[in-house]
């Protein structure tokens, strides 16, 4: 299994801003090439990802589409 990292501090979590909403955001992580949300959130309730959508370290100030760490 493998894990993507941030390319500027390795972190592996990361998180995607509510295109309804941009100060509501959903913590990520991306596994062999999955995005798998955090515990707890129902299908329903997350924004839908893909390989353009915007996505944000959660340990430094990188960010970029999240093809970029796929």
């Amino acid at each position: 299994m493998t894990q993507s990292k941030c390319p500027v501090c390795g972190c592996k979590q990361f998180h995607v801003k509510n295109p309804d909403d941009e100060y509501d955001v959903y913590e990520i992580e991306c596994r062999d090439g999955e995005v798998r949300f955090e515990a707890g959130l129902e299908d329903d309730e997350c924004p839908p990802v893909g390989d353009d959508t915007e996505t944000f370290c959660n340990a430094c100030a990188w960010h970029d589409k999240l093809n970029k760490i796929k």
